[in-house]
């Protein structure tokens, strides 16, 4: 063997041996924690137009940074997991895009997303595996927020009745059914009441905010250091819409409700000292610590 061709060899055998160990620590099972932990994950980017954006009664003018931040999250609790929003894309298809392929043909929105990382090597980097967590939820069933659903089949899932059922409605454009087949003979905890106690302490509770979808929800912590948070899901999508206050997109499955619960919202956080992150918000999302760093 040439000199040139036998350095080539054990370079590419180097590189094969450290992928094999970063691997094995990347895989190394997680420790329950000994207080509230929230991981975030990039899920990827949705660019938006100007329709896109004045959609949400506001102009790109008025909000500056046009796109979309797409985030999934993990809460690491003493007492089990919780995965929260579950991507735009599923990992099949962002591993397919990443070889050159088209991937799920039927991801609508992959022509104007960008997912940088499969959710599962997010997770493997912290020590998880989707069939490690305890339970799983997201705000709502649109088509950017539970694409790797079938990722957690074997966890149980907590689910708003009202949500199920426009999940599986017919004719129901808002929602992409491939995402979550696996899931519909999943255990499920069926969430009837305004709020749920996910693990008993009041650390995670989620929260009943329908009108973006029949069964939306938000997901409220009270993490030991950092304090109370709402994590928003798409009861705003820019933080203009807020502080502009405009009224909800004509396009909410039920405008009237989703404009009440926006009232209702700001009223608990204020009463409760409660600071909301809005999940689309690109501009604050850069500026939150993405794992392996967490908020405790």
């Amino acid at each position: 063997m040439r000199p040139r061709l036998k350095w080539l060899s054990v370079a590419v055998m180097a590189i094969a041996l450290i992928g094999v160990d970063v691997s094995a620590r990347q895989t190394k099972p997680a420790q329950p924690p000994k207080s509230v932990r929230l991981y975030v994950f990039d899920c990827g980017v949705i660019n938006v137009n100007r329709a896109g954006t004045e959609r949400y009664k506001v102009t790109p003018e008025e909000v500056g940074e046009t796109r979309f931040s797409v985030p999934c999250f993990l809460v690491a609790h003493p007492k089990g997991t919780l995965m929260w929003d579950l991507g735009i894309l599923p990992d099949e298809t962002v591993e397919a895009r990443a070889r050159g392929e088209q991937g799920n043909p039927t991801a609508t929105s992959a022509a104007v997303t960008t997912v940088p990382r499969t959710l599962a090597s997010q997770l493997a980097e912290i020590g998880y595996r989707p069939t490690d967590i305890t339970y799983f939820a997201f705000s709502h069933a649109h088509t950017d927020h539970n694409a790797n659903a079938n990722l957690f089949a074997k966890s149980t899932w907590l689910a708003r009745p009202a949500e199920r059922a426009f999940m599986w409605e017919e004719g129901n454009t808002r929602v992409n059914r491939t995402f979550f087949e696996n899931i519909k003979s999943s255990k499920s905890i069926s969430l009837d009441k305004d709020e749920y106690d996910v693990f008993g302490d009041a650390s995670v509770i989620l929260k009943a905010a329908p009108g973006h979808s029949p069964g939306h929800q938000v997901m409220v912590l009270n993490l030991p250091k950092t304090g109370r948070i709402m994590i928003a899901g798409d009861l705003y999508h820019y933080p203009q819409e807020r502080t502009l206050h405009r009224p909800p997109p004509d396009t909410e499955a039920n405008v009237q409700q989703s404009a009440a619960s926006r009232v209702m919202i700001e009223e608990y956080l204020k009463k409760t000292k409660t600071e909301i992150w809005i999940s689309h918000d690109f501009v604050a999302n850069a500026k939150l610590k993405k794992s392996p760093a967490y908020y405790e």
